[in-house]
């Protein structure tokens, strides 16, 4: 268990997942249009549940 979304979900028969920031700003140069801001942090986070609400009845019980 060396990755910690593994251990979380055997330590707790839990789903656990990674997240990454696939779209973080360049600090060097920046892009306001696309860039990261909390806004798209917030739809970021807003889809994740999206998928997992999309799946949830497939889980394990």
């Amino acid at each position: 268990m060396t990755m910690c979304t593994n251990a979380v979900a055997e330590a707790f028969g839990c789903l656990a997942m990674t997240l990454e920031m696939p779209f973080k700003d360049a600090d060097d140069n920046p892009d306001p249009i696309h860039g990261w801001s909390p806004e798209r942090s917030k739809h970021l986070g807003r889809s994740c549940l999206d998928a997992l609400a999309a799946v949830i009845d497939d889980l394990r019980a």
